[in-house]
């Protein structure tokens, strides 16, 4: 089976913000996308963070993110004949408030299955929801 990862993060920029920049702008915000092949969604996100750490040690693409975010992860058993929209992503402002989605116009059936974290796995810290990394990396 292929799993579709789509994942989120934020990075920080390594030099300091010159005098009177926000601190809002002196982050990164990005979204990649990662397949792998697997017997289950269990084993594609184990791959998946394994995929992430061997990235994270071999290039600089990862070095400034700490935490990534799992948005959304695709089981595809085969590929429905008129395609499909795999991920949307919406963010107002400052990425503060955001709104993704994963197959959009797809009816349900045997051809694409999404698998999203939970509810139980965010905190709800009485003003908004907060999402658990998916990975953390340690520096």
């Amino acid at each position: 089976m292929l799993y579709l990862g789509h994942f989120s993060f934020e990075s920080h920029d390594p030099a300091i913000p010159a005098e009177g920049t926000p601190r809002s702008l002196s982050k990164w915000r990005g979204y990649f996308s990662c397949m792998v092949e697997a017997e289950s969604v269990d084993t594609a996100l184990n791959k998946f963070g394994a995929l992430l750490h061997r990235l994270a040690r071999t290039s600089t693409i990862l070095s400034e993110i700490d935490e990534v975010f799992l948005d959304s992860c695709i089981e595809i058993k085969s590929v429905p004949k008129r395609g499909f929209m795999a991920y949307y992503k919406e963010t107002l402002g400052e990425c503060n408030q955001c709104l993704s989605t994963s197959l959009v116009g797809v009816a349900s059936n045997d051809h694409l299955v999404v698998y999203e974290l939970p509810a139980e796995q965010g905190i709800d810290n009485g003003e908004a929801f907060v999402t658990q990394p998916f990975l953390v990396f340690q520096k």
